[in-house]
């Protein structure tokens, strides 16, 4: 599955940014193999620890647009690219729908609170891009409506419900409640093209903003103190990534333009920016951060290896290992110590983590239950304080819920088929699924992405994992969505889809 890195997004236009990001593939496309689903409580043997044991919802097909965020509720905010399309979707728990657009058929969900709002940036009918806070009860409002102002950006929310991003062609910061509108944070003369990129709930907004059109530095903003430059080491370039409970601002920061790469740094108003180092690498980075500042990211070395990392005040930076193989980067962490990422294995293949001081790095797709045996996890992006992780998987973005003997409904595979064939020859497809909750399945239906589709015949079963399998030839070259639905006894439908490349003989 394909990534598009939210945190790389580049200081101008964001919209026009995520276009031009290099994807971060991490699916590795090739036939699943067997896993092993050991049972819930099961012992790690290497240190006594016990093992979480997880439940996999199916979330969304597609190429994932920017990180999903978990909320505590269980709650899930994600954009997928599918079909060519991008969309936003919330998971509520039980139910996925989609948070629709302002008109342009484009949506990027780019933070979630905890109470389910939404913050994020959608295209509308002039195809202008527009800040936009969703809700359940309130749709999808347009929080940059005012006639001539230009494109808005939507970044990060509170739990408050303030969002902050960057509007107008010179993309100035602003601050956005229900009670106050959009309030715009200020720009002197020498600061151009700024952006609010993170806030925490007491009020305080970082961002980034470029210094006399050369230095891009990260500022922090509070109503009592204005815009300020907080890089005080001097670096070219300085970035936030998230902000503690008492407003202490992480992110990364290049030292000179002569550096060979980034560098971690913690911002404090005691203490000033301080770098955190770069361990025993040539470089370091920070990814995510907990209110407590708990810092989890990755070390690189000249040879190209990647390592883990945490960081922490009471422990400094520690190197947390790989599945066996050369790389392993760290993307999300919880208050509990949890820390969530990929790494590769001794094959070299990608593979989703847990890491915990207790028990170590533990590959995700060893502790799944009931699951079809062609699912693989790749890449776990973040995790809640309940231990819920969303990942990628070779069958779309999933959910895993630790089990605790709560319903999961169909876990269903990737759909296996050719990625290139000739016009007029037979496709053959195939999925499998396993019925978590045991209560049976009405049915699969196919959609081959040409106007064409129908129930599957036939569903075999063997061993608890049911599979289905179609064939259909293409009359006309071009890239194609083949899309499997699989609808349970209660109507719940969970969808995957491959793309087919159909070319001419």
């Amino acid at each position: 599955m394909r990534i598009a890195r939210r945190n790389d997004v580049s200081t101008g236009s964001p919209m026009s940014g995520l276009s031009r990001l290099a994807l971060l593939v991490v699916a590795m496309w090739t036939s699943a193999m067997a896993l092993a689903q050991p049972a819930s409580g099961e012992v790690d043997g290497k240190n006594g620890a016990q093992r979480t044991s997880y439940r996999v919802i199916n979330l969304g097909p597609g190429t994932i647009a920017t990180y999903p965020d978990i909320n505590a509720a269980g709650q899930v905010a994600f954009s997928m690219v599918n079909g060519g399309r991008t969309m936003g979707f919330f998971f509520d728990g039980a139910a996925i729908r989609n948070i629709g657009s302002l008109g342009g058929g484009i949506t990027y969900a780019n933070d979630l609170n905890e109470a389910g709002q939404i913050a994020g940036t959608s295209i509308n009918e002039q195809g202008v891009e527009n800040a936009f806070v969703w809700s359940t009860g309130g749709g999808m409002l347009d929080i940059r409506a005012e006639p001539g102002r230009g494109r808005s950006y939507g970044w990060a929310i509170n739990n408050r419900g303030v969002v902050t991003g960057s509007f107008g062609d010179s993309a100035r910061p602003f601050r956005w409640s229900h009670a106050g509108g959009v309030e715009d944070l200020g720009v002197t003369p020498a600061f151009q093209q700024p952006a609010g990129r993170v806030l925490n709930d007491t009020g305080l907004i970082a961002g980034v903003t470029t210094i006399d059109d050369e230095f891009t530095r990260v500022f922090a903003w509070t109503r009592a103190s204005g815009l300020v430059d907080i890089d005080t080491l001097g670096s070219v370039e300085s970035s936030p990534v998230a902000v503690g409970a008492g407003g202490e601002v992480a992110g990364n920061r290049l030292a000179s333009w002569d550096d060979g790469g980034d560098r971690p740094f913690l911002w404090t108003r005691v203490t000033g920016m301080v770098d955190l180092g770069i361990g025993r690498g040539t470089t370091a980075w920070v990814n995510a951060m907990t209110p407590g500042l708990h810092i989890a990211g990755g070390i690189g070395f000249a040879d190209g290896r990647q390592r883990a990392m945490s960081w922490t005040r009471r422990g400094g930076m520690r190197e947390l290992g790989t599945l066996g193989g050369r790389t392993s980067v760290a993307r999300g962490v919880n208050a509990k110590g949890q820390i969530v990422g990929f790494a590769e294995d001794k094959a070299g293949a990608v593979r989703a983590f847990v890491w915990s001081a207790g028990g170590g790095m533990l590959d995700l797709n060893r502790l799944l239950r009931r699951v079809p045996p062609t699912l693989v996890l790749e890449h776990a992006m973040a995790i809640n304080d309940r231990g819920e992780i969303v990942a990628s998987s070779n069958a779309g973005l999933v959910l895993l819920r630790p089990d605790q003997g709560r319903k999961a409904g169909p876990t269903v595979g990737p759909i296996v088929a050719e990625r290139t064939i000739e016009v007029g020859a037979p496709l053959q497809a195939s999925v499998s699924f396993v019925d978590g909750d045991q209560v049976g399945t009405r049915g699969v239906d196919w959609s081959w992405g040409d106007g064409s589709g129908g129930a599957a015949r036939r569903i075999d079963e063997r061993g608890g994992v049911a599979s289905a399998r179609a064939s259909h030839s293409f009359s006309a070259p071009g890239n194609y969505t083949v899309t499997a639905t699989v609808v349970g006894r209660d109507g719940r439908r969970t969808v995957v889809s491959q793309e087919v490349e159909v070319t001419a003989p």
